[in-house]
């Protein structure tokens, strides 16, 4: 999360990043900037991480600054780390500026961090997945090569040291700019969204998840520098639709009514028809609970487990775990493990834009590798994700 203190002389107020644009506009209002304006600016004059401080007395796009709190947010720990490393790190001269700052957050490959250089193995997996992002399962049960990369990445002496660890450049992968500083690159992160549409204009395209505020489609057509729709091109990703829905959503593609179909998505008659599918980490925690053996129902939303002489364990979609009885067995935390586990595995998921490919079927990711995060929670890589 960012957190921002943000000015439009002679007001200010602080923000946290990201928001929703219902957020946004009342904090615009409280520095004196009409609510509904299309491109909101203003000046940065505190802000955290404290790595962050390159932005700190420019005038900056609030939008823009929103999209770096929602890229940031979908980091996992190691590349949120990764991100704050190469930003304190003033020898590698990154360009201050919004724009570049985003632009970082698609280069990470770029830079290898270490955070423990006693383990040579480890340090060539995880070095290696940054620069390849997968490996095969040969590579990655070879741990003769893995130790030999990592000691090949010490032995080359040009470590950066900062708070995080040791900071390597990998100067054969090229810094590759994603963000022209006008449209904001695609990037899919609600987990309340059912559909996507995609609008082009002029080699350009603004990407937003449906149902949302209508003041976010307006945005995307000013960023396009186009406010009339009909001369783009509108393409719509139904990837939670069906049967009726997903005709009219065809329909309103057609139109190039984004309008109309962000309105019918926001409907009572649509809510009330299309119940919101199970979370992904309900799924998951279902299948981990049904394969141990666990008794469970659901409630309020939340998953009731039953373990030893009739206590029970509370599980919120967020992850946590509560116990409903003072004393607590092995198998609860057993259950507070796997939750932990299981809910961050699958928050890279949700954030993590669809992977489109031709005859690929639908609701793949372009995930991250996880491989290394399986190696650090010493989970078993052949371990089955039933997304």
């Amino acid at each position: 999360m960012i957190k921002a203190t943000v000015q439009n002389n002679p007001y200010c107020t602080e923000i946290n990043f990201p928001c929703t644009e219902m957020e946004l506009s009342e904090k615009l209002g409280e520095i004196g900037i009409d609510k509904d304006h299309l491109s909101p600016t203003g000046m940065v004059i505190d802000i955290e991480p404290v790595e962050l401080s390159v932005l700190t007395d420019c005038e900056v796009s609030l939008d823009a600054l929103n999209y770096l709190g929602k890229r940031m947010d979908g980091m996992d720990q190691l590349e949120q780390k990764q991100f704050l490393a190469i930003l304190s790190c003033d020898d590698l001269n990154i360009n201050s500026g919004l724009k570049n700052v985003i632009n970082l957050t698609y280069n990470l490959a770029r830079f290898t961090l270490i955070e423990d250089t006693d383990a040579p193995e480890k340090i060539g997996l995880t070095h290696m997945l940054n620069i390849r992002s997968a490996l095969s399962e040969a590579e990655y049960n070879d741990y003769d090569w893995l130790a030999d990369e990592g000691i090949k990445l010490l032995e080359t002496g040009k470590g950066i040291d900062t708070d995080y660890g040791k900071l390597y450049v990998n100067e054969e992968i090229p810094f590759d700019e994603v963000f022209d500083g006008k449209a904001l690159p695609p990037y899919y992160c609600s987990s309340n969204a059912v559909a996507a549409v995609e609008i082009s204009f002029d080699g350009d395209i603004e990407s937003i998840e449906l149902p949302c505020e209508e003041i976010a489609i307006k945005k995307a057509l000013f960023r396009l520098g186009e406010d009339n729709i009909s001369d783009c091109g509108v393409e719509v990703d139904s990837y939670d639709l069906d049967g009726n829905f997903l005709d009219k959503a065809k329909s309103f593609e057609q139109n190039k009514d984004v309008f109309g179909l962000n309105n019918m998505l926001k409907s009572e008659d649509f809510s009330i028809k299309h119940e919101p599918p199970k979370s992904i980490f309900y799924r998951e925690m279902s299948k981990w609970l049904r394969e141990n053996e666990f008794e469970f129902s659901e409630k309020g939303g939340c998953m009731i487990v039953s373990v030893d002489d009739g206590a029970e364990a509370k599980i919120y979609n967020n992850g946590t775990v509560a116990a409903l009885t003072e004393n607590v067995s092995d198998e609860y935390h057993d259950i507070l493990q796997a939750a932990r586990n299981i809910y961050e595995y699958c928050s890279v998921y949700e954030k993590a834009a669809p992977l489109k490919a031709e005859r690929l079927p639908e609701n793949y990711r372009a995930l991250p590798n996880l491989t290394e995060w399986f190696w650090r929670q010493n989970i078993p890589t052949g371990m089955s994700l039933n997304l």
